[in-house]
C-alpha cells in the first residue's frame, strides 16, 4: 500500500490502527524510505512505543484528539500526502478529512465498521477512496512472486521486523486462540508443534 501511494520522501502518511502488526510495519518501511508518518491509535498508552519504533507523530483517539486539526497542526497548515485506514466506520471521515486535494486514501480493514462515512467537500476536493486488498495483490503468480520476493529481502535485512507475541503449543491451541481474542496483546499468536 505504501508503494502504491507514492509518498515522496519527506511527506506525510497518515495511518490508522498503527499499533497493530501491519500499522508498525507501515512505521518501519516508511522510515527506511524517509516517509514521515503520522499515526492514529486508541490508547494513548501506545504513543511512546509507536516512536520508539520510528513513528514521527501519534494521534491517540482516546484523548479526543481530532484528527484532521492535529494532521494541520503537525504538517503546518497542510495535510497528508495520503492514508491507509484499516478502521474504517466514522474514523474515514477524519482520515479523508486529513488527505491533501487529489490524494489517496485505501481502506483496508473494517475495524470501525462495516459503513464509512466520507464529507463531500473531500469528494469535491478529488481525494479518493479505495478499497484495497492484498488477496487480490497475490492473484498472479508474477505480483506474488514480486511482492513476497520484496518483503523477504526487508525481513532479512531486518527493515521490517514482525511483532511476535506468545507462542503456544499446537495441543494449547485452544489458550492461543483465546489470547488472540485479547486486547493489547502484544503482537500476533504463534502455534508451534
Amino acid at each position: 500500500m505504501l508503494t502504491y501511494l507514492k509518498v515522496p520522501a519527506g511527506q506525510y502518511v497518515l495511518q490508522t490502527a498503527a499499533g497493530s502488526v501491519l500499522g508498525r510495519q507501515v512505521i518501519q518501511l516508511a522510515k527506511h524510505w524517509g516517509i514521515k508518518t503520522i499515526n492514529v491509535v486508541w490508547r494513548a498508552e501506545q504513543k511512546e512505543e509507536l516512536k520508539a519504533l520510528g513513528a514521527d507523530e501519534v494521534i491517540s483517539t482516546d484523548e479526543d484528539e481530532d484528527v484532521a486539526t492535529r494532521v494541520k497542526e503537525i504538517i503546518g497548515g497542510k495535510l497528508a500526502y495520503g492514508a491507509i485506514d484499516p478502521v474504517a466506520g466514522t474514523l474515514t471521515k477524519q482520515v479523508v478529512a486529513s488527505v491533501r486535494d487529489g490524494g489517496q486514501v485505501f481502506l483496508c480493514g473494517s475495524l470501525g465498521g462495516n459503513d464509512i462515512t466520507i464529507g463531500m467537500g473531500d469528494l469535491f476536493r478529488g481525494v479518493c477512496v479505495t478499497q484495497w486488498n492484498l488477496y487480490h495483490e497475490m492473484a498472479s503468480a508474477e505480483r506474488r512472486k514480486v511482492f513476497t520476493d520484496g518483503v523477504s529481502k526487508l525481513m532479512e535485512a531486518k527493515i521490517i521486523v514482525p511483532l511476535v507475541g506468545e507462542t503456544y503449543d499446537l495441543g494449547d491451541f485452544q489458550l492461543a486462540i483465546k489470547k488472540t481474542l485479547e486486547v493489547a496483546r502484544g503482537g500476533k499468536v504463534l502455534l508451534s508443534s
